[in-house]
């Protein structure tokens, strides 16, 4: 007999508990929907209980507002609520993914590919009319499975719109994580979050607990990592001290302008400061679950690569295959693309039967005169005998219409191409 509570007469039966806030009368259980056996993430809010904070009601009622209005994969979609006698309940998506918070052991290049994920979110949230504000940004609300795959979840304290908040309102956020704006209840803008999340990646890279942030902080109230980080380039690090920058006028305007200039950086510095070149920035190799960086290795013998032989010895022969789309996690899968429409193709490349080790990976864009349109390169590692990963092309004024292709090389061999039609 568990000690969990008995929501069968609302249709769920929690299985375990996967966090909760005790101070603030909050735990979140992993459960099943009874009638379809579906799992589901119990949020109880237990108002009723001696010590919990009966303002989060307004907290939580403000979160179902916001998550109606709300349809990304990567936030866990809103699908019921009810009432106990010992507070209120909000039923979830489940997504099997552990948060920032518990993680350890990431890579810088790992870090990357999570900061472009939640960038990816926050720019679907500020192009929404009005601009929704995530204001709780911080290592426990970011979800990551283990193929990388990242959520964004707690939008108990978001907001809708910014400007200026009431010189009454209660400050609402994380101490370490809310910029000076949202601390002094000043104007908000969609520059708040993005403070939020340079200080979340400062926290992964460094390896230090969310609790130690302040710990960084000089008597200004500016976070100061570099020295930290010797084996990081000084343009990525460049990048995180923008996303930081105490007065909000300083960071980046905007998700979508970060994101833009921190997709083409290099994140790790290479050996006699060495570093492959991006012929353009249009497109650009980036790393998913299994990609490392190439002087970026653990020393620990279990972890240690096989060489492969030479590549005069050795002919890659692997089973590859290329999706379009114009999401990066989007599973519409697309031939046809627009130059007027200046949106981004997403070229999700999957190979298989690959030698274990490091490879060097190319992709490359050939507009319809056959001229390259754009490359860049990054270093890939296999697991077993497979590797995954993702380049991206961002049509331009000039751009002439007809028949593109794709190709994807492996240490100097193409080993996938794709074609695609370009339209006017």
């Amino acid at each position: 007999m568990n000690a969990f509570p008995d929501f069968s007469n609302y249709g769920y039966q929690v299985t375990r508990e996967l966090g909760h806030n005790r101070a603030g009368g909050r735990v979140t259980y992993l459960a099943t929907e009874i009638n379809t056996q579906k799992s589901v993430a119990v949020k109880q809010f237990q108002f009723a209980q001696t010590g919990a904070n009966w303002t989060q009601y307004q907290a939580c009622e403000q979160e179902i507002q916001i998550l109606r209005e709300l349809d990304h994969p990567s936030i866990p979609r809103y699908l019921d609520s009810f009432q106990t006698a010992s507070g209120f309940c909000m039923v979830q998506e489940y997504k099997n993914a552990d948060s920032l918070a518990t993680l350890r052991q990431l890579t810088p290049q790992h870090t990357k590919q999570i900061a472009i994920s939640v960038l990816e979110i926050l720019k679907y949230l500020q192009n929404r009319v009005p601009p929704v504000i995530h204001r709780d940004l911080k290592p426990e609300n970011i979800l990551v499975d283990d193929r990388l795959n990242v959520s964004l979840v707690d939008f108990g304290f978001a907001r809708i719109g910014g400007g200026e908040v009431a010189a009454s309102s209660v400050v609402k956020g994380t101490l370490g994580f809310m910029p000076p704006e949202q601390m002094f209840n000043r104007q908000l803008t969609v520059a708040s979050d993005l403070y939020s999340l340079g200080a979340t990646l400062i926290c992964l890279l460094i390896g230090i607990n969310s609790t130690e942030i302040g710990s960084l902080m000089d008597e200004t109230g500016r976070i100061n990592f570099k020295h930290r980080l010797p084996q990081l380039t000084p343009e990525f690090l460049d990048w995180l001290q923008k996303m930081v920058e105490p007065n909000f006028k300083h960071r980046y305007p905007a998700a979508d302008a970060a994101l833009n200039a921190l997709i083409p950086l290099e994140v790790v510095q290479q050996r006699n400061n060495l570093k492959p070149v991006l012929i353009s920035v249009g497109v650009l190799t980036a790393v998913a679950a299994i990609v490392i960086p190439f002087f970026w290795k653990s020393p620990a013998p279990q972890t240690a690569v096989k060489p492969k032989t030479n590549l005069s010895e050795q002919k890659l022969n692997p089973q590859t295959q290329v999706m379009l789309t114009d999401e990066l996690q989007s599973t519409k899968l697309r031939d046809v693309w627009s130059v007027k429409q200046n949106k981004k193709v997403y070229f999700a490349v999957s190979a298989t039967n690959l030698p274990e080790g490091e490879y060097r990976g190319y992709c490359k864009v050939v507009n319809s005169q056959g001229k390259l349109a754009a490359q860049s390169q990054s270093y890939l590692r296999t697991t077993d005998d497979r590797l995954n990963t993702w380049c991206w092309y961002n049509f331009k004024k000039g751009d002439k219409p007809g028949d593109w292709k794709f190709q994807f090389y492996l240490d100097g061999q193409q080993v996938a191409q794709n074609s695609f039609k370009v339209s006017p």
